[in-house]
């Protein structure tokens, strides 16, 4: 009774419907170790196996884009090759051995309509809307038969979906455009698809704010998170580049993410340049976050939380040289 409770990274938590070992949550970026034709390499299997097995509460993939010509395709995981399913039915296998779940990211950055290659969200015809939702519900049921436990729709960063939600860069006048629910349409249509037919977590990636004038703010994000919970979404994740924040004294979001995890009921993930054990584990004591999500130091070294774990925490390899980041390459340039 009115005992504090203090919060561990390594504690087992539950996220939704999964139950987790510890409270990270490792976020894939780029992919360049597959085969130019898609297929798998054993560095790709060895990297996942390394991640599960180091105690990783969640992971989430490496973007796969829906487009083989698409600006990011030649760094991401590729969704359209023959052994697809077979190949991460194996990997998703692999992961859940160590009781992971494991969530496919997926993030376009251009969308072929079938008539225009980059057509964006003004130009859009209602049929291309049709034919995008339709491509993002066959991945997502691709990735269920693959065995993955949901699909991450990245609505952040400047990816598509990301600019079509945005005040920004959408001045559609019809119901796909205007206020923040018709601007956000077009993917609350996508989650009911996939609820309605998959058994999938569904995760959104936001941007908290993107520091144009007349795009993003914090109000206008909070109100997108709110609608995706309504509308069937299963947690939210926050992304940007911290970097552009930099001249905040402590986490550039943490009073943002705070206010958010008042506003809704589903879990929030915080990410951004994290490196120790010391600082995450003052966030989750001093602020309502339960998940922090990382992705360079999983670059640096696969299994840096054992090592944590092992020695009551710990401070990651990863210099934050950005490297992997900036050269689009999911192996690092020191380690």
């Amino acid at each position: 009774w009115g005992l504090n409770f203090m919060k561990d990274i390594f504690d087992e938590c539950s996220f939704g419907d999964f139950k987790l070992n510890n409270r990270v949550i490792r976020t894939g970026i780029w992919e360049t170790e597959n085969s130019k034709s898609g297929f798998l390499s054993y560095e790709v299997y060895n990297r996942y196996e390394s991640i599960a097995k180091s105690g990783v509460g969640l992971i989430i993939s490496e973007m796969f884009v829906l487009d083989s010509k698409d600006r990011f395709s030649n760094y991401s995981a590729k969704l359209n090759y023959k052994a697809f399913i077979k190949e991460y039915k194996e990997l998703t296998n692999l992961v859940h051995y160590f009781k992971v779940p494991i969530l496919a990211q997926l993030a376009f950055f251009y969308y072929n309509d079938g008539i225009n290659q980059k057509v964006e969200a003004n130009d859009i015809s209602l049929e291309g809307i049709k034919r995008l939702q339709a491509d993002v519900f066959m991945a997502a049921k691709k990735f269920s038969f693959a065995g993955f436990d949901g699909i991450q729709l990245n609505l952040g960063n400047n990816f598509y979906l990301a600019r079509f939600i945005n005040p920004y860069f959408n001045q559609r006048k019809d119901n796909y455009g205007g206020n923040t629910f018709n601007r956000l349409r077009i993917v609350l249509e996508i989650i009911k698809i996939i609820k309605d037919n998959l058994d999938l977590h569904i995760s959104c990636k936001i941007n908290p704010s993107d520091a144009r004038k007349g795009g993003m703010t914090y109000e206008e994000s909070v109100k997108i998170a709110k609608l995706l919970e309504k509308y069937g979404a299963d947690s939210i994740q926050i992304t940007a580049r911290t970097i552009s924040f930099a001249d905040s004294e402590s986490h550039p979001f943490l009073d943002y993410v705070d206010n958010l995890i008042g506003e809704i009921d589903i879990p929030v993930i915080l990410g951004g340049t994290l490196r120790d054990s010391e600082t995450i584990n003052n966030i989750l004591n001093n602020s309502k976050v339960e998940f922090i999500s990382m992705s360079k130091p999983f670059t640096a070294q696969h299994d840096f939380l054992s090592e944590w774990r092992e020695n009551g925490g710990g401070v990651s390899i990863c210099q934050s040289c950005n490297n992997c980041y900036s050269k689009k390459t999911s192996t690092c340039f020191k380690y």
